[in-house]
C-alpha cells in the first residue's frame, strides 16, 4: 500500500506541474484556468478514489472515460491550442512527447 501511495503522489504531482505549465505557457484567463483546474482535480480525485475504493473493472472504465470526457469538454479550447503547439514541434520533440505520455499512461495503469 505504501508503494501505491508513493506512486500516486508522484502521478498527482506530475499532473499538477503539467497543469501549471500549461497555464503559464498559454497565459490563460481566469475562466480557462478554473476549467483546467477542475479537469485536473477530477483526474486526481479519480486516481485517489481508485486506490482507496477499488472499483469493479467495468465501473473503472466507465468512470475513467467519464472523467476524460468531462475534462475534454471543459478544456476543448486549451486542447486545441496545445495540439497546435504540438504540431509545430520538431519531429524529435514530438516523438519524445508521444513516448513520454504513452509511458505515463502505461505506468499509471500498471501501478495505480
Amino acid at each position: 500500500m505504501t508503494y501505491t501511495i508513493i506512486v500516486l503522489s508522484i502521478i498527482c504531482t506530475l499532473i499538477i506541474v503539467k497543469l501549471k505549465d500549461i497555464t503559464l505557457r498559454n497565459k490563460l484567463n481566469d475562466k480557462d484556468e478554473k476549467r483546467l483546474l477542475i479537469a485536473g482535480s477530477l483526474l486526481i480525485l479519480f486516481f485517489v478514489t481508485k486506490v482507496t475504493l477499488p472499483y469493479p473493472e467495468s465501473l473503472y472504465w466507465f468512470l475513467f472515460l467519464s472523467v476524460i470526457g468531462i475534462g475534454s469538454i471543459l478544456c476543448i479550447d486549451i486542447l486545441k491550442i496545445e495540439f497546435k503547439r504540438f504540431r509545430k514541434l520538431k519531429t524529435k520533440d514530438m516523438i519524445l512527447n508521444i513516448a513520454f505520455y504513452c509511458l505515463f499512461i502505461v505506468a499509471t495503469h500498471l501501478f495505480v
